[in-house]
């Protein structure tokens, strides 16, 4: 596989990014469902990969159903689960899952709510988790995909 047919990767949180901190607990925002599938989907290119605690409740199969079916259909897999829950764990579940289902090259970037996840060089769309992914979350990420050479498959 050349670098070219790499697809890139959004790792995805969904507690502070598609849930507020302020709902209900295990429900998905519509408003913020929507926008970041109005961000995703124009990219052909793009796979989803689930990082949330929610993985450890629910299957693949299960969580690809909150989503609509052309969102569903770029959710790859979710990150496994790391029994050290010490300083950026999710990054080091996120290069866990890279090294073992992608190929050196691939770009990524993350979507979560919590800076302590991650190193701070690593590629993150941080979310306040009093307000979710937001349009300009939207608009950050577009900036994002851009710079690793994507664009929106026109219509």
């Amino acid at each position: 596989m050349s670098l070219a047919n790499i697809p890139t990767l959004i790792f995805l949180d969904f507690d502070g990014v598609l849930r507020r901190n302020t709902s209900p607990l295990y429900e998905l925002e519509p408003v913020l469902v929507r926008n970041l599938e109005n961000a995703v989907l124009p990219y052909t290119d793009l796979k989803v990969v689930i990082t949330s605690s929610w993985r450890e409740a629910y299957s693949t199969k299960r969580l690809r159903n909150l989503f609509s079916a052309k969102f569903a259909e770029r959710i790859e897999g979710a990150t496994p689960i790391s029994n050290e829950r010490s300083e950026h764990y999710r990054y080091r579940e996120i290069l866990a899952y890279l090294q073992r289902y992608h190929e050196a090259g691939a770009d990524w970037v993350a979507i979560d709510d919590d800076p302590l996840h991650f190193p701070v060089d690593s590629p993150l769309i941080l979310t306040d988790p009093s307000e979710g992914f937001t349009q300009e979350k939207a608009n950050e990420l577009d900036d994002v995909l851009r710079a690793f050479g994507e664009g929106p498959e026109r219509r």
